[in-house]
C-alpha cells in the first residue's frame, strides 16, 4: 500500500502565503476578522494536501490535518516576522504610520484634556520606537509562534471537515434512482 504524501511542500506554499497575507500592510487588516486569513490559509494547506492524495492512498485523516495546519502555522509564523523586517528596512514602517495617522484623526474629534493627548501621543510614539528593537521583533516572533499554528490548525480541521462531507456528497447516489 503506497504512504501518505509529503507535508512539507504544502506547509512552506500554505505558510507562505498565510505569512504574506500577515505581513502586507492592509492586506494583514483580513486577520482582524477571527484570524481569517490565518484561518483560510490552514484550509488552502489541507486543500492541497489532499489534491496529492492518489488511489490507493489510506485516506486522509483528522491527525493529518492537524499536523499540516500547525507545520503552515509555524512557518507563516518566522515567515511574517521576516517579511514584516524586510518591509519595514525597505519601506518604512507603514503599519505604524498608518496607525499614527489614524490616532492623530482620532485625537482631532475626540474632545480630550490637552495633557490626556500629549500622554497618548507620548505612549504611541514608545510603542512604535519599542516595536522595531530586538526585544519588540522577539515579542513579535512569540505572538506569531503562538497565534499562527493555532488558528492554522484549526482552519485545517475546518478544512478537512468541509473537504470530507463534500467528498462523502459527490460519492452518493443521486437520489430516487
Amino acid at each position: 500500500m503506497p504512504q501518505k504524501p509529503s507535508k512539507l511542500r504544502v506547509s512552506l506554499i500554505a505558510g507562505g502565503i498565510i505569512a504574506f497575507v500577515s505581513a502586507v500592510p492592509g492586506l494583514n487588516l483580513l486577520n482582524c476578522c477571527c484570524c481569517a486569513g490565518i484561518l483560510l490559509g490552514g484550509v488552502l494547506a489541507v486543500y492541497l494536501h489532499k489534491q496529492e492524495f492518489e488511489p490507493g492512498m489510506p485516506a486522509m485523516e483528522s491527525s493529518d490535518a492537524l499536523i499540516v495546519g500547525l507545520t503552515s502555522g509555524l512557518v507563516s509564523a518566522f515567515g511574517a516576522t521576516l517579511l514584516n523586517l524586510l518591509m519595514i528596512a525597505f519601506f518604512g514602517d507603514v503599519a505604524a504610520e498608518l496607525a499614527r495617522s489614524l490616532i492623530e484623526s482620532l485625537i482631532e474629534q475626540a474632545d480630550l484634556p490637552p495633557e490626556t493627548v500629549e500622554q497618548l501621543r507620548q505612549q504611541i510614539e514608545e510603542s512604535i520606537a519599542e516595536s522595531t528593537t530586538f526585544l519588540g521583533v522577539m515579542q513579535e516572533l512569540l505572538f506569531n509562534l503562538l497565534i499562527h499554528p493555532l488558528f492554522a490548525m484549526l482552519g485545517g480541521l475546518i478544512g478537512h471537515a468541509v473537504l470530507k462531507r463534500r467528498d462523502a456528497q459527490q460519492t452518493l447516489p443521486p437520489a430516487g434512482v
